[in-house]
């Protein structure tokens, strides 16, 4: 996997082995490079290039952005909806499917039962297990420990989302060095890439490059 970043007419290798970062020590050059990827990914356009094999992948589908710890949200609607489409994918699978159907033909005798003691005429609806698996899948349980929510994240981005690379602003100063080896740890196991974009160098042995304040590289 690799990315061009047009604006800084940058290259980069990612490492599926490393946490990945891009350093700009400039202020300044530093906000106008995320907000040019959060623009490229909204418009998909060619500022950034995210590659495979010499393939241009989508990077509305490749990437998940976090630019702020407490902006995970684990109850997103694009979450939820992928958690019930999996939960009804299952319930349908050749292991289910006999289990389901009695289900559904349970409920259906029980609504007209009701219907029939009714003082008036009623339209029993037609029963979606989609419906039910809704009412019964309460979300995600987030865990208390700032670390293990967000390495519970990781988890959901590839497994549920199945994203491929995590990006992530100017978020080094959240947790030290063994935890991010943990972090790291899983997004392997995941086979996820850790892009981290920073305004300083703090990330010690990692896949780095580095643009100072005169905007040169020096790694």
């Amino acid at each position: 996997m690799r990315f061009y970043c047009k604006n800084l007419d940058l290259k980069m290798e990612l490492s599926i082995e490393k946490i990945n970062c891009l350093v700009i020590e400039s202020p300044g050059l530093y906000r106008e490079v995320v907000q040019n990827l959060l623009t490229s990914i909204d418009e998909d356009n060619e500022e950034w290039i995210f590659s495979n094999n010499e393939k241009i992948l989508k990077k509305a589908t490749l990437l998940d952005v976090i630019d702020s710890i407490f902006c995970i949200d684990f109850d997103s609607r694009k979450i939820q909806g992928a958690i019930i489409e999996q939960a009804y994918r299952i319930a349908i699978d050749e292991r289910h499917f006999e289990k389901t159907r009695r289900l559904v033909s349970d409920i259906e005798a029980y609504m007209y039962e009701l219907d029939w003691e009714l003082e008036y005429e009623t339209k029993v609806n037609e029963i979606d297990i989609k419906n039910i698996i809704k009412m019964g899948i309460g979300g995600i349980d987030k865990k208390d420990n700032l670390m293990e929510c967000f390495d519970d994240y990781v988890k959901i981005s590839s497994r549920v989302l199945h994203n491929k690379v995590l990006v992530l602003f100017g978020m080094s100063g959240w947790f030290d060095t063994d935890e991010w080896k943990q972090i790291q740890r899983t997004a392997m196991y995941e086979e996820m890439y850790l892009l981290c974009i920073e305004n300083r160098d703090v990330f010690v042995g990692e896949n780095k490059i580095v643009i100072d304040f005169d905007g040169c590289r020096v790694i």
